[in-house]
């Protein structure tokens, strides 16, 4: 049995394996045997892109929220989402996996040092002494991760549920929905489409598994007593791949279900004790101005453009969403059954953006405070200092440090394992040549493994600026496949 699950089948289609396969070795093989010379060809052309595009993705994110609101109050958004053999969630288990989808590894990551990351990017024209720059240090990670990214989530996922809803056997990815007869040149853009699906998927979640990975390794090294080495980095990528790779062929998913229930559950205690042992007072002062000054100020931040940190930081979030889009979107689809279409449009704008918040307000207030009662210089900390670093130095500083970098690493660890457990299964699903049959175990392994190669590259070229240049660039192809989503779902709305 065992054997045969790791022949080729008969049901894989096998460009939409082979194609990714060889483009991600070629990729690395050229970034691997010249790091310097392939970094700087990668800024060259991310340079030249962002630049050219930077007008595109903003207001092109900016519109997409637009339309999905405007989506909300037309006929098709009171439509019921119905998935025979699918369970129904209660209101509060939809809204606690909503949430879910708002925590990450990557999030841990991003949440402790990104307002020092603004303030080193000197938005506006401000730096470190100007009037104002805490405000939008404070303001732009939650710009960054809010509603423009969840409204970018939504759209895929609403453009699988007006394709489902018309046939419940269609596959969920960008060529079966947007590409239809069956003549050779449908054949073919269906094909290059599934592979631009495929794609996208492999570099937003190689982005996210390779911020993630050095800050599990950064607490784990520091928990067991040992150096934090690139080698220490892969054993522990290496640890988290047997941990999914056994999962998706395993099929252990009630197993993992429970974990990653437990550990939504820890995350809100670890939120919530920081909260209550660190600066309680200034984390929710702090909270609630920088909602307000985001608001304020979100037009002006929407269309902040002709500048290296839109170029640098916009483009590379919108392109991020982006790729992670198609994912995410069949996520909350799956979890959507018999809620409405604005219901769901509503609830990942909304609910998945409280997510991401709670996350800055709590561990970037902490490392905030720090900074301005002068026990941490984060700024100048996070040029030579991994995230990881500075976010396990800021839990020391409280009660129970110690046990709450267990707690950070436990959760960073099930969350990702979780995360992209789902993920390779997504991924193993679209290479199949009928979208009613389910993945097979080895083609689900064979795509667990793929989605280790970024992050081992992302670490090795050693430093952010270099997944912004990958990710941006992989991403250009979805501005037309997102602009064919919305011509579609117009379409369809018109229609209804």
């Amino acid at each position: 049995m065992f054997k045969k699950s790791l022949l080729i089948n008969k049901d894989w289609n096998l460009s939409l394996i082979l194609i990714p396969i060889l483009l991600s070795f070629f990729i690395s093989l050229y970034v691997l045997l010249d790091v310097d010379k392939s970094t700087e060809t990668l800024k060259f052309l991310y340079e030249a892109a962002s630049f050219k595009l930077e007008n595109i993705y903003e207001l092109g994110a900016f519109g997409v929220i637009v339309f999905l609101l405007v989506l909300c109050i037309l006929p098709i958004g009171s439509k019921k989402i119905i998935l025979p053999n699918r369970p129904i969630f209660t209101n509060a288990s939809w809204c606690a996996m909503m949430f879910v989808a708002g925590m990450g590894a990557s999030i841990l990551w991003a949440s402790p040092v990104e307002w020092a990351q603004t303030i080193n990017s000197k938005p506006f024209g401000l730096d470190s002494t100007s009037n104002g720059i805490i405000e939008y240090s404070q303001a732009y990670p939650l710009f960054h991760w809010g509603f423009v990214g969840w409204a970018l989530y939504a759209l895929p996922g609403v453009a699988f549920t007006i394709a489902i809803l018309k046939n419940p056997n269609i596959q969920l990815t960008f060529g079966g929905i947007l590409v239809k007869g069956d003549n050779v040149l449908s054949k073919l853009l269906k094909n290059i489409f599934d592979i631009v699906f495929i794609l996208a998927i492999l570099a937003g979640a190689g982005v996210g598994m390779g911020v993630a990975f050095p800050v599990i390794a950064e607490m784990t090294s520091y928990l067991f007593g040992m150096d934090n080495s690139f080698s220490f980095q892969i054993f522990v990528l290496l640890f988290c791949l047997c941990i999914f790779g056994t999962s998706v062929y395993k099929g252990l998913e009630s197993g993992i279900k429970r974990l990653s229930n437990l550990n939504v559950f820890l995350v809100i205690i670890m939120l919530f004790i920081i909260l209550i042992i660190g600066p309680t007072k200034y984390i929710i002062s702090n909270s609630i101005d920088s909602t307000f000054f985001m608001l304020k100020n979100y037009i002006d931040m929407s269309f902040f453009s002709e500048s290296s940190f839109a170029q640098s930081w916009t483009v590379f979030y919108w392109a991020w969403w982006m790729a992670l889009a198609p994912f995410v979107g069949t996520f909350i689809l799956q979890i959507s059954n018999d809620k409405s279409i604005r219901q769901m449009i509503l609830g990942t704008i909304f609910i998945g953006s409280l997510a991401t918040f709670l996350h800055f307000y709590v561990l970037g207030g902490l490392t905030l405070n720090l900074y301005e009662r002068g026990l941490m210089d984060v700024p100048e900390m996070i040029k030579d200092m991994p995230s990881g670093r500075i976010a396990l130095e800021a839990l020391l500083t409280l009660p129970m440090g110690y046990y709450l970098i267990i707690l950070y690493a436990f959760i960073a660890t099930i969350f990702l394992c979780t995360t992209y457990d789902s993920c390779s299964y997504v991924l193993a699903s679209t290479a199949m040549k009928q979208a009613s049959k389910k993945p097979t175990k080895s083609l689900r392994i064979i795509f667990a493994l793929l989605l280790v190669v970024q992050p081992i590259i992302i670490m090795s070229l050693d430093g952010i600026d270099s997944i912004k240049y990958i990710l941006v660039l992989s991403s250009i192809p979805l501005i037309f496949i997102y602009a064919l989503m919305i011509y579609y779902i117009s379409k369809n709305a018109l229609k209804n």
